[in-house]
């Protein structure tokens, strides 16, 4: 019984799973999904992801932050953010999607951790 509660700091429940594996998938994901909707579809995950990783390149160079477009979370963000958008959605709205999560829910907020 003793062994069901475990006091310690986060995260409780750990795994093997690497970032890069979870990246992956993700890739896996989008392939899937411009397989599945076609090549506008792929349009909408490249417009998102460019304007996800340049706002965040932006934001931080005028805030003078360290350049973190390496850490790919930026491109993730825009890809999760395109597979959520019906795949016909004219290109300005995913972008300006991503424009907003990164600059206002991720930057403003202090970034990733």
């Amino acid at each position: 019984m003793a062994k069901l509660f475990n006091v310690s700091s986060s995260p409780h429940v750990r795994s093997e799973e690497t970032t890069c594996s979870i990246m992956m998938d993700v890739a896996i994901a989008t392939a899937f999904g411009v397989f599945q909707f076609g090549l506008h579809a792929l349009l909408v995950i490249i417009a998102t992801v460019f304007a996800c990783v340049v706002s965040e390149y932006a934001f931080e160079k005028v805030t003078k932050r360290p350049i973190t477009i390496s850490d790919f979370s930026a491109v993730v963000t825009g890809m999760i953010l395109a597979l959520n958008c019906p795949s016909e959605i004219p290109l300005w709205i995913p972008m300006l999607g991503g424009v907003f999560a990164i600059v206002i829910v991720k930057q403003i907020y202090g970034g990733l951790g």
